[in-house]
C-alpha cells in the first residue's frame, strides 16, 4: 500500500509539472465540458460521465506521454476521450439488435445502414444514417412506426412487441418485416448521397 501511495505521489508530481495544477483541479475545470463533450459522440449521458472519468483516469496514468509542446492539456484530453468513445461505439455496435441479429422476418437494420464487416466504416458516416433512420423511423405511419421503434430503438423482443400491443406474434412479425422495407426504400436516396460525399 505505501509504495503504491509513493507511486501515486509521483504520478501527481508529474501530472503538475506538465500542466500547471494539480490532478483535482484539472478534474474540476474540464470534467463537465468533457461530458457534454463525448454526450455528443455516443449519446447518452450516463455512459459520457464514465467515459468522461475513464479519460482523466487514462490522462493521469499515461500524463508521461503528455508533451505540452505539442498541444495544450485540453486538447490532449478531449483526444483520449473521443477515442475511448469511439472505441466504446464500436465495441456496442457489435452487440446490439440492429448489428447483430438477423431472422428470417426481413433485413436487419445493419443491412442498410452500414457493413458490420467494414471496419473503416467512417463513424461520421455511420451517426449520420442513424440519425436519418431515426428521423425516417418518426415519419412511419403506423402500425409500422409503433413496432419499428419498438423493436429497432427500444431493443425489445417479438414476443414482448406482441404482449405489449396484444396482437399476434405472427402479425407483428409481417409489420416489422414491412416496415423495415419501408424504410429501406425511403432512406435508399439518402443514403446514397451521404455516401458520395464522404
Amino acid at each position: 500500500m505505501e509504495n503504491k501511495r509513493i507511486l501515486f505521489n509521483e504520478q501527481e508530481k508529474i501530472f503538475k509539472e506538465r500542466t500547471g495544477n494539480d490532478f483535482s483541479t484539472m478534474y474540476k475545470k474540464y470534467y463537465t465540458k468533457l461530458v457534454y463533450f463525448t454526450s455528443r459522440i455516443c449519446n447518452n449521458p450516463q455512459k459520457a460521465e464514465d467515459i468522461s472519468t475513464d479519460s482523466f483516469l487514462t490522462a493521469f496514468e499515461k500524463i508521461n506521454k503528455y508533451d505540452i509542446d505539442k498541444s495544450q492539456f485540453s486538447t490532449w484530453l478531449f483526444t483520449i476521450a473521443k477515442n475511448i468513445a469511439l472505441q466504446d461505439i464500436k465495441a456496442e455496435r457489435r452487440n446490439i439488435s440492429i448489428d447483430v441479429e438477423y431472422d428470417n422476418d426481413g433485413t436487419t437494420m445493419k443491412d442498410f445502414i452500414y457493413n458490420i464487416e467494414n471496419e473503416n466504416t467512417s463513424y461520421d458516416i455511420i451517426k449520420i444514417k442513424s440519425d436519418i433512420m431515426k428521423s425516417k423511423i418518426r415519419e412511419l405511419k403506423d402500425p409500422y412506426r409503433k413496432v419499428i421503434e419498438m423493436r429497432e430503438l427500444q431493443k425489445m423482443s417479438y414476443k414482448d412487441i406482441s404482449k405489449n400491443l396484444n396482437k399476434n406474434l405472427s402479425t407483428i412479425k409481417s409489420q416489422i418485416r414491412n416496415g423495415r422495407i419501408l424504410l429501406k426504400k425511403q432512406t435508399e436516396n439518402d443514403f446514397k448521397k451521404i455516401e458520395e460525399m464522404y
